[in-house]
This record gives structure tokens, C-alpha cells and sequence, in this order.
């Protein structure tokens, strides 16, 4: 029923279709050697990592990983940016190399926003420039709809808001949710411990395969660290509370009377092979955004949840076409 919804609204629409893309060959010309610099941003408990691409004496576009992923997700579309603009791309707490909440708190979707409010403060920027991916999509979405001011445009993959599940079920699933986030809590010592090809493979298979084998590596960098009982194993270094974030399901009318607020020029980019962003309240919630925001570009491409980071070559002319388009290139 999902891909059913998604393939009619490919058909039925002449503003969201594939566009021509760049082959490879075309790709290695634009791909230069640019200075990368790892930075910490200062929060109450502890630091936000990040790596910067490109000039840092210029306003970079903030750059958004998804759930469980790292700012390593940029890795090989960042260098293509950062020629035109640079690219920070942060670690969200708990993820890749940012510290930890404190103990006994838990992650909560909302602080996500407030954290780009925060960065936007700590910088100085008077508006925000966003690229996003899932969590980070949802993120920014509701970032750049509470405010709409701030947000010069906003660039998201595959997500703009949570899917829509059955609530029945979600409510019976909530005392099995809080009873692991109960265990987590407690959890203590070293995670348990894999060779590079165990880790690559259980990273793959994580992602029901949206993160091809070729591309987990540039996630291991920043979310693996060497185990100090074995010495040629991994553990993934990320909170283990992240795996048990309750994503609670918001009210339809809520969800609506946020994207309405949705003002700044956006470009949606998903993959056709991604099982997310597909049911029906999905879908009309990107209708109401088109119909309201008349910047509001979507392309449907060939890949999966993950397609920034494996099809590089096919989302890198979308994003810079836009970035023309609306002049936001040096």
C-alpha cells in the first residue's frame, strides 16, 4: 500500500519527478581535495563534535545525520558542497563523537530542535541554513516551522515528519520500550565486541541493507572504538539509550498546522526504495507543503533510505541546482 501511494504520487504530479543526473566521471571533476577540521561546541553536559568542510570563516550549512548515524554520513557528499558552501555537520548527543547526556536522562526528539536553536544562538547566525536526513529531517522540520524566520532553506532526505503508525499498537509497545530504557539506564562496562567485517556486516543488516557495505565504513570512524580487552575488535560507541527513544506519534492536526508554517525554500529528496515517509499521512502532508510553499521542490530517486550517502553521484546536481536556483551560492 505504501509504495502504491508513493508511485501514484510520482505519476500524478509534473513538479515531483527524476530529473537527469550527473555519472560518475562528471562527479570525480567537481570532487576536490578541501580542508577538513573536527571541532567542539561547548553545551552544558559536555561537548557537540562536529567536522567542518571547507571555508570557516563563512556561515557553513548545518548539517543533520539520522537516528543512530553519525555526521560521517556526510562524508562523501560534504567535499562536493563545501566548494560553493561550507558544510558543518554535527554529532547529535549521544551520537558519533558527542558527549553523553547525563545519567538517568533520556533522549527526547523535541531537544533536537532546541539544539539547533542553540547553535544558531552560539554561532550568531541570523538565519540557518539546513541539510538534513531523517531524524535530522524531523528535526529541521520542526525547526524551520516554529521558526520560520530563521531558516534561509531547508534540504531533507527521505523524512519530514514520522510516519504514521497504528497507536493502538504504539501504546502496547510502550511498557516493553520502558522496560529496556529501564535496562539501559544501568548498563555498565564494555558493549559486546566484533572483528571490521562483523561490524560492517551487522551495520548493513541494522539498516535492513539502506546503508550499503561500501558505505558503513565512513559511519565507523566516528561511531566504532577500538575494545580495550581485545585489541583487533570493535564496539559501537554510540549511547545504547539511543536504540530506545520513544518517537511518540503526534496529533494529524498538530503535524498539519506545523508544515502550513513551512515558508522557505525546501527541497525534498527521497529514495524510492525507502519504506519511510510512504503511508498516507505522509504523502498528504507533502502535498499541503507543496500547495503552500511555492519553493518547495521534490525529487523521488533510485535508492534507499540512506541515498545520500550511497548515490552521491545522483543527489550532489539536485542540491547545487537548487542552491543556484535560489542564490544561495557564493
Amino acid at each position: 500500500m505504501a509504495k502504491k501511494l508513493l508511485f501514484t504520487t510520482i505519476l500524478n504530479s509534473d513538479k515531483w519527478s527524476i530529473k537527469p543526473l550527473l555519472n560518475s566521471k562528471q562527479l570525480k571533476k567537481i570532487h576536490t581535495e578541501v580542508s577538513v577540521k573536527e571541532i567542539q561546541i561547548p553545551v552544558k553536559w559536555g561537548h557537540v563534535a562536529a567536522k567542518l568542510w571547507g571555508d570557516e570563516n563563512e556561515q557553513p550549512i548545518l548539517a543533520l545525520h539520522g537516528w543512530q548515524d553519525n555526521a560521517g554520513t556526510w562524508d562523501p557528499l560534504a567535499p562536493i558542497l563545501c566548494k560553493k558552501r561550507p558544510i558543518l555537520a554535527i554529532d547529535f548527543p549521544g551520537h558519533g563523537l558527542s558527549s553523553w547526556i547525563p545519567h538517568g536522562m533520556q533522549y527526547y526528539p523535541w531537544d533536537l530542535p532546541r539544539l539547533i536553536l542553540y547553535l544558531k544562538d552560539y554561532f550568531k547566525w541570523k538565519k540557518v541554513s539546513l541539510l538534513c536526513h531523517s531524524m535530522g529531517s524531523i528535526a529541521g522540520m520542526r525547526f524551520a516551522s516554529v521558526f520560520p524566520d530563521d531558516v534561509d532553506f531547508y534540504i531533507a532526505f527521505d523524512s519530514l515528519i514520522y510516519d504514521d503508525y497504528d497507536l493502538n499498537q504504539i501504546v502496547e509497545n510502550f511498557p516493553k520500550i520502558l522496560r529496556k530504557i529501564q535496562v539501559t539506564q544501568s548498563l555498565t562496562g564494555e558493549p559486546p565486541c566484533y572483528t571490521t567485517e562483523e561490524i560492517i556486516k551487522i551495520w548493513h543488516l541494522g539498516t535492513s541493507k539502506s546503508v550499503t557495505m561500501e558505505s558503513v565504513p565512513h559511519l565507523m570512524k566516528r561511531g566504532t572504538k577500538a575494545s580495550t580487552v581485545d585489541p583487533n575488535k570493535y564496539y559501537f560507541s554510540r549511547d545504547p539509550r539511543l536504540k530506545h527513544i520513544l518517537f511518540n506519534v503526534e496529533d494529524k492536526k498538530f503535524v498539519e498546522a506545523l508544515v502550513r508554517r513551512l515558508k522557505c525554500p525546501t527541497l525534498y529528496l527521497k529514495g524510492i526504495d525507502s519504506p519511510y515517509a510512504s503511508d498516507e499521512h505522509s504523502v498528504e502532508m507533502r502535498d499541503i507543503i507543496a500547495k503552500n510553499n511555492p519553493d518547495f521542490e521534490c525529487h523521488f530517486l533510485a535508492g534507499t533510505h540512506h541515498v545520500h550517502l550511497n548515490n552521491v553521484e545522483l543527489v550532489a546536481p539536485l542540491i547545487l541546482n537548487f542552491l543556484q536556483k535560489h542564490k544561495f551560492l557564493k
